[in-house]
């Protein structure tokens, strides 16, 4: 683990905001960061409540702070996990998609259950991006979700990737498919959850 001093951390966040987690010269700043291990983080928890100067865009920016908890989380997903109380669930959760570990994986099948729908999405979604079979009943589970948003993204990756359908899911997705809402306010949603359906049942045939 590497010692990072207050002046080296701090030219280190400067490179960081005035790049941006897209550039060379960002991407060098944050692994030199994150280098710095759990004290690194903490400095870094302080440092966002009052970011550098930077002319990169809102959405740059947002981008790069989550690229910056995901880079912390590929080195140490426990390192983050264990600061989820100061990070925010949904940070935590979509850093866990950088991250190895079974640790990582319940933690995120926990956060299938958040009270917050966005934390609910980004673990979903960070489940699909880990591709782990320990997911897929879960993600199965969550096909319940009261969120279309959650619901989309399961119902997506189930069509993109064998690895998530499964038998398990047929009562939800049909759920989906005889929801009058659901084919009115989510109609792609709806329409894939259809072919997810099809699809399944070929398989098994």
């Amino acid at each position: 683990m590497t010692i990072l001093s207050k002046t080296g951390f701090n030219t280190l966040l400067q490179t960081i905001f005035e790049n941006g987690c897209y550039s060379k010269a960002g991407r060098n700043a944050t692994a030199k960061m994150v280098a710095g291990g759990g004290r690194a983080l903490d400095m870094f928890l302080s440092a966002i409540c009052d970011l550098p100067e930077t002319t990169l865009h809102p959405r740059d920016v947002a981008d790069t702070v989550s690229d910056v908890f995901g880079q912390f989380a590929k080195r140490d997903a426990n390192c983050v996990i264990d600061r989820c109380d100061q990070i925010g669930e949904f940070q935590t959760f979509w850093a866990m998609g950088s991250a190895t570990g079974q640790r990582s994986i319940d933690v995120l099948i926990d956060g299938l259950t958040s009270r917050d729908k966005y934390a609910r999405w980004a673990a979903a979604e960070s489940l699909i991006r880990r591709r782990s079979k320990r997911a897929v009943l879960a993600l199965a589970t969550a096909l319940k979700d009261r969120s279309s948003l959650v619901k989309s993204a399961i119902v997506q990756a189930m069509k993109s990737n064998r690895i998530f359908r499964c038998a398990e899911a047929l009562p939800a997705l049909r759920r989906i498919i005889a929801s009058k809402s659901m084919q009115k306010h989510s109609p792609g949603t709806w329409k894939t959850a259809k072919e997810v359906v099809e699809m399944i049942e070929e398989e098994a045939s």
